[in-house]
């Protein structure tokens, strides 16, 4: 009865609280139809609801290209035109290869624009098969693994052609060159210039042309010894996204007064004219927007701190914390992780300090200056309190027992033969003799009994006390000395050096009230007259950082008969808590009882990686438990956005690794 009685006590108060979860899939999924796929994947992340909705057909329709089924006939698994777009949408964001590997073509995650590469293995090179003048030479600096390299030659003239249905609109034509063949040594890249000559005397020419008409030609010197380099060969608009065009294209140097050599012939990209290109970096293609804003930043901060506030679940701050680096930013500046740590767990308040650990040695960051350090305090706090956060609600390790001692109790029968220190001893006996501890005598039963225990050091999460009255098998029938009900206290002291003062005179003295910080009062749950460990589990995990525990046992329930006096006895006292070390630990900083929290980053991945990974909230009836606020407050969200096409939104470099997880799950 006490174990079902405290289960049942267990349950929450109140009605539960609203989650993003709660919002209809159909409104999330309307809000996700009016932004782009990066925007679709940071939002894709905040949870699984929001997931959910980003799988909708019609969502990503309007980024695939237009001729998007053609583009699927140029892959040899032909099931794909049969999956869901947004699966179709992730395969055509990856390399995909056709012509037998020596072409590819992918679309841009951003804007769905349809880039085609193409190796120098499809051209025709003159002289390619004459060892004299060509090899080809295995790299990991090109998309298709190989090169054509030139040793010397008199004529160069490198053309081919493709023949592709694109998109309607502007595209542009490129030739990806190097002058110099590259090698490693001792993991480093070099570059050997000892064959490059003969590019300073004269341009090299490159033409494009198209079978409806279109022509360009353009010209340039080869200077860019040791770096790859894309050079323009010009521009052609497609009108009928329905018809193939096909292109011929062209780099030639036919002097023949002098030679020509140490030039790298990687591929030929074609790709939309309407995004502004940077490929300065070695081998790397980056693509730049002409003009990036973050739409969040068209919020005020009121509106975003009130978004940010409606969220309870500290899972639901991080992840929308990684929605844009505006809102992390936001998150960050304004320790919002560390205000959602310390509502839900205020002991956590007198945290005045945090220092990292390595190897048992705490060591200082070194900072360049003020602001610099400001910042990186302010992020690394965002980081602790985060895991903090999730280890102290996530964490599902065996719980053990944490009591260190005991410490106090009101009374004692028969000191030390029924002291409270016997409630620790895990076995009914001690040295032939019953091991249990006895209150006084008296004539009231009303009379409560206090014991006190101190807890370990380190941060604890108690979740369950555990109290066996004691049966006297010596006496008549075997009664039972239980309580009729119990209620646990839990505190930590205000001042350590206080405390430890006044332990010397402990058991004594009692100690007062007003010498501790009580954090948690439980309510009270009924005892049993059974001779068996009651479990009394607290509604809620309760934090514990070098704590006291006082247990109140009210009322008395057997009176015994050698005297007729009513006594309360218990045999064994156990409390059980999570630990949160070696991941989290606190030294209590004397006289005033602040916390040094110190955490170790080696050792939080072991802590993290025992949380259940199956903890999926259930979705409660909509219709009763909606809060249809938070669906209005993104209806005003979408109302404060100014998007529109010539303001394309950037969402920084980790961009692309997040939008292909989202897109892949």
């Amino acid at each position: 009865m006490g174990a079902n009685a405290s289960a049942m006590s267990g349950e929450p108060n109140g009605p539960m609280k609203p989650k993003l979860e709660d919002i209809p899939e159909s409104c999330m999924a309307l809000v996700l139809s009016y932004l782009d796929p990066p925007e679709i994947a940071k939002l894709a992340r905040i949870n699984r609801a929001f997931r959910a909705a980003a799988s909708a057909d019609f969502i990503w329709v309007p980024n695939l290209p237009s001729n998007y089924p053609f583009i699927l006939s140029k892959l040899p698994d032909q099931g794909l035109i049969t999956m869901g777009k947004k699966d179709i949408y992730a395969r055509l964001c990856r390399p995909n290869s056709f012509d037998g590997g020596t072409k590819e073509f992918w679309i841009d995650k951003r804007t769905g624009g349809v880039y085609l590469s193409i190796s120098s293995k499809a051209m025709a090179i003159t002289g390619i098969d004459d060892r004299r003048y060509w090899n080809h030479i295995q790299t990991e600096e090109s998309r298709f693994q190989t090169i054509a390299y030139l040793q010397q030659i008199w004529w160069l003239e490198v053309s081919g052609d493709i023949e592709f249905q694109f998109p309607a609109g502007t595209y542009s034509l490129f030739f990806r060159l190097q002058l110099g063949r590259v090698g490693k040594r001792l993991g480093r890249r070099v570059s050997n210039s000892d064959n490059v000559h003969g590019w300073d005397i004269k341009p090299v020419q490159f033409q494009l042309s198209t079978l409806d008409g279109q022509h360009a030609v353009s010209r340039s010197m080869l200077d860019n010894f040791g770096n790859w380099v894309h050079y323009h060969v010009g521009d052609f608009v497609v009108e009928d996204p329905n018809a193939s065009t096909k292109i011929k294209y062209s780099l030639t140097q036919i002097d023949c007064t002098h030679t020509k050599g140490g030039l790298c012939v990687d591929s030929v990209l074609i790709c939309p004219t309407s995004l502004d290109i940077d490929f300065q970096s070695e081998g790397m293609d980056h693509l730049k927007m002409e003009t990036c804003i973050d739409f969040l930043q068209c919020l005020e901060a009121d509106m975003s701190l009130n978004i940010l506030s409606c969220l309870d679940d500290p899972a639901d701050l991080v992840r929308a914390s990684a929605v844009s680096r505006f809102w992390r930013h936001f998150v960050i500046a304004n320790g919002l992780t560390k205000q959602l740590c310390l509502k839900m767990y205020p002991q956590l308040s007198n945290i005045v300090s945090i220092v990292k650990m390595n190897d048992g040695t705490i060591r200082s960051a070194d900072y360049e200056s003020n602001d610099d350090m400001e910042w990186k305090i302010l992020e690394r706090d965002h980081k602790v309190y985060a895991s903090l956060l999730q280890a102290l609600t996530k964490s599902n390790l065996s719980p053990m027992d944490c009591i260190e001692n005991a410490i106090w109790v009101s009374s004692t029968d028969n000191y030390p033969d029924e002291s409270v220190v016997n409630t620790l001893n895990p076995k009914n006996r001690f040295i032939r003799r019953a091991s249990y501890w006895s209150s006084t005598g008296q004539n009231d039963p009303d009379v409560p009994e206090t014991l006190m225990y101190k807890l370990r050091d380190g941060i604890w999460l108690v979740t369950e006390i555990d109290i066996q009255p004691f049966e006297a098998f010596f006496q008549p029938g075997k009664p039972i000395y239980s309580a009729k009900y119990v209620r646990f206290r839990i505190s930590h002291p205000k001042s350590p050096r206080e405390i430890e003062s006044n332990l010397k005179h402990l058991p004594v003295q009692k100690p007062s009230d007003d010498m501790f910080r009580w954090t948690y009062t439980s309510p009270e749950f009924p005892m049993t007259q059974e001779n068996c460990l009651q479990p009394f589990k607290l509604p809620e995990p309760v934090l514990c950082i070098g704590g006291y525990l006082q247990i109140e046992l009210l009322g008395r329930v057997q009176r015994q008969e050698m005297d007729g006096l009513f006594y309360i006895c218990v045999c064994r006292v156990r409390v059980l808590g999570r630990s949160l070390y070696p991941a989290f630990d606190v030294d209590i900083l004397k006289p005033h009882g602040n916390f040094l929290l110190k955490y170790i980053p080696e050792a939080l991945s072991s802590v993290l990686k025992s949380f259940s990974s199956d903890e999926i909230p259930h979705m409660r009836q909509l219709e009763d438990k909606m809060k249809w606020e938070r669906v209005n407050l993104l209806k005003n969200l979408l109302r404060e956005i100014q998007h529109g096409p010539n303001n394309p939104i950037d969402w920084g470099d980790e961009d692309d690794e997040e939008l292909d997880e989202v897109l892949i799950l």
